[in-house]
């Protein structure tokens, strides 16, 4: 019965190490869609650090882990998506290396809280404006 278990368990989790795009406009819109969704997590992070110090520590700790996590994870399932053209790859690179200088940001900022304070929270503002607003481009470029 356990080996039965095992197979189905492999079954369902293999699809989803990767997935193919049927055409070059689905990988598109997948690419987007991808944007859109760090791009909502960098807004929310953006706005938390530069809530001028009203947030708790434990409770901007919690916000960040989730927010790190979040990108992460939408990185790591586009980065799946299987590009169907050369041309699909390099925009997919394009969203990948905005998507992983966000979680670089945001995984940043989780550390500085973690050990004491975000240092520059004005900077950190700007970072994460500048990153929304390449999101957001590309995902109205693509949409």
């Amino acid at each position: 019965m356990r080996p039965v278990w095992a197979l189905v368990l492999v079954g369902l989790l293999v699809p989803g190490c990767s997935s193919p795009a049927w055409d070059e406009r689905d990988y598109e819109l997948k690419a987007a869609a991808s944007a859109e969704a760090v791009g909502s997590t960098v807004e929310a992070v953006r706005l938390a650090v530069g809530g001028g110090g009203r947030l708790t520590r434990p409770y901007l700790t919690v916000l960040l882990t989730n927010a790190a996590e979040q990108v992460q994870v939408v990185n790591d399932q586009f980065g799946a998506v299987q590009p169907p053209s050369e041309r699909a790859e390099a925009l997919g690179g394009r969203l990948l290396e905005i998507g992983g200088r966000a979680e670089k940001a945001v995984s940043g900022l989780l550390v500085e809280v973690r050990r004491d304070r975000v240092e520059d929270p004005a900077g950190a503002v700007r970072e994460l404006a500048g990153l929304g607003e390449s999101l957001r481009r590309f995902q109205d470029e693509h949409e």
